[in-house]
């Protein structure tokens, strides 16, 4: 079961995200928090694996929750959500937060992040539309949300997806899947942006002959 505890000091919003994970057997929401200290009080208390967070709080910003728990080495996962303060990104992440999610991501893409989340697998979960601005600001592949076989993909994607699958040993249809989410995760819609945001972060391999 992931143990999941909400920060938002809108009730509308923490009572939304409630209602998706109650709905799902293996997640449930042990409290909701309407402010930094409230969050920080609960982390400690009940344990949860999972801290959902919004960056505007009545008391305390984001920001300074993420790094009180972890200046008390507390290593649950945090997941910051925000609707319009993405240029914060890089500053979330190097404060210690596991993931930067937009509040305007469908349910899916949100109980993907939780899930991830409580896995414990390494990396860094960021939303589609905030990867372009980490792009920009020059944070590293590793903040996009991709998988290791889509970074394998994305690296060789200046081959055909016939040629990828005969590198990779794959089939085509499988290649093709892996694709398509790529452009997804990355917010683009065609191979070329793709292909330049794999250059941008140095992972492009040379196009094998």
């Amino acid at each position: 079961m992931i143990r999941v505890l909400i920060c938002d000091d809108h009730e509308m919003v923490r009572k939304g995200i409630r209602s998706w994970l109650d709905t799902e057997q293996d997640i449930e929401v042990i409290a909701e928090a309407q402010s930094g200290r409230d969050a920080i009080e609960y982390v400690n208390s009940l344990r949860p694996d999972l801290l959902l967070l919004d960056l505007h709080l009545p008391d305390m910003h984001g920001i300074d929750v993420i790094k009180s728990l972890r200046e008390k080495q507390n290593n649950i996962r945090i997941i910051v959500m925000t609707g319009y303060e993405k240029q914060r990104a890089k500053s979330v992440l190097e404060a210690g937060a596991n993931g930067f999610l937009n509040k305007e991501e469908s349910r899916t893409r949100v109980l993907e992040a939780v899930r991830w989340a409580a896995s414990g697998e390494e990396g860094t979960w960021i939303s589609p539309s905030i990867a372009g601005e980490l792009v920009q600001s020059g944070k590293a592949i590793e903040l996009a949300e991709l998988t290791r076989s889509e970074l394998r993909i994305l690296a060789l994607l200046e081959h055909s997806n016939s040629e990828i699958a005969e590198i990779l040993f794959l089939s085509e249809g499988t290649i093709k899947n892996h694709v398509s989410n790529i452009y997804s995760k990355l917010g683009v819609s065609a191979r070329t942006p793709a292909v330049e945001w794999a250059k941008k972060n140095g992972i492009l391999e040379s196009k094998r002959k």
